[in-house]
């Protein structure tokens, strides 16, 4: 590999190990790499990885996406205790034992993500092997090897429009269901940011009445979605870009919507371990100390309902997303 050779990874695990060192130097490197938005580049390695491993096969690959992932997913734990502590701060009704729970919690998962980061090296050099590794695998971004991730890309889209359908476009479970929906379709956004350029937006050649349903302004000017320029000498595949900001909208409400339904639980959950109350006792008094209608997980779960239906069966978006060769 050659040093001007355009490499993806190589951008994403340089922020990273930056990151690490400093971490290092700190008392709680895990809340300090949260602090410091560690995730987002947990996430582009994850995703790159991910990516690439489904198209190559390679066992190298593999095992630094499960790495990557298994790191990743302890911070999203963390960032769900602090994230909702903070909130239920706000609220007088929720007693301060409930509160000390999520506090419990996060302490429990930021203890546990510093042995992991101690135990594993991660803050000892372990993303220089990484790149090491990187330099014994080629990485020609020619038209062959990006038609390889596009093929991986598609079928991923295939994939949620099956799981959709296989669902009726009909959701009873947050986590399971809305939130794993969210994630599949966000994968497909998260290539777009990680592969550094080798996606890029296309402008809509022809407009549809629907666009205005997703293509607000906030979506449009965020810049979150302005892709990363085109690299040099590489092959690229390209986005529709009314499509891409139709599904950057869908993403941000069904996160929206997922919150609603996760912050329900999350109290109920902390209720129950607080109190020693059954499931259906905690949920009842989640909902009064939230001040949310009794009804409200099942409005939650039929507005993404029909959000994904519209998306995926009615507007096709997944269809036009990915401009074909």
């Amino acid at each position: 590999m050659t040093e001007k050779q355009f490499n993806p990874f190589l951008f994403y695990s340089s922020q990273l190990q930056a990151l690490f060192v400093s971490a290092a130097k700190q008392k709680n490197p895990a809340l300090w790499l949260y602090e410091n938005n560690a995730r987002t580049s947990l996430f582009m390695l994850e995703a790159l990885t991910r990516l690439h491993d489904n198209a190559f096969d390679e066992t190298f690959l593999n095992k630094w996406h499960m790495r990557f992932k298994k790191l990743e997913d302890e911070f999203g734990l963390l960032d769900y205790y602090i994230a909702f502590e903070k909130e239920f701060k706000s609220n007088k009704n929720i007693t301060k034992p409930i509160l000390t729970n999520f506090t419990q919690n996060a302490e429990f998962v930021s203890g546990r993500i510093n042995s992991r980061l101690n135990d594993k090296e991660w803050l000892s050099g372990k993303l220089l092997n990484f790149n090491v590794k990187l330099g014994q695998y080629t990485l020609f971004y020619d038209e062959e090897h990006v038609a390889e991730l596009r093929y991986v890309i598609e079928k991923e889209i295939e994939k949620i429009k099956s799981v959709a359908l296989k669902l009726n476009y009909s959701f009873t479970e947050i986590e399971l269901e809305v939130h794993e929906m969210r994630r599949k379709l966000r994968w497909i956004s998260i290539y777009a940011q990680a592969l550094n350029g080798l996606i890029q937006a296309k402008p809509t050649s022809e407009k549809v009445k629907y666009t205005t349903n997703y293509l607000t302004k906030d979506i449009v000017k965020s810049p979150y979605n302005k892709l990363p320029i085109k690299p040099e000498k590489t092959a690229i595949m390209e986005y529709d870009s009314d499509s891409f900001f139709a599904l950057s909208w869908v993403i941000k409400e069904l996160g929206i919507l997922k919150d609603n339904g996760l912050r329900i639980e999350a109290l109920s959950n902390a209720i129950q371990q607080v109190e020693k109350t059954d499931e259906q006792s905690s949920t009842e008094k989640a909902i009064v100390l939230l001040g949310v209608k009794k009804d409200a997980m099942q409005v939650i779960l039929k507005q993404a309902s029909d959000m994904i239906y519209n998306f995926i069966a009615k507007d096709k978006i997944l269809d036009t997303i990915l401009i074909k060769k």
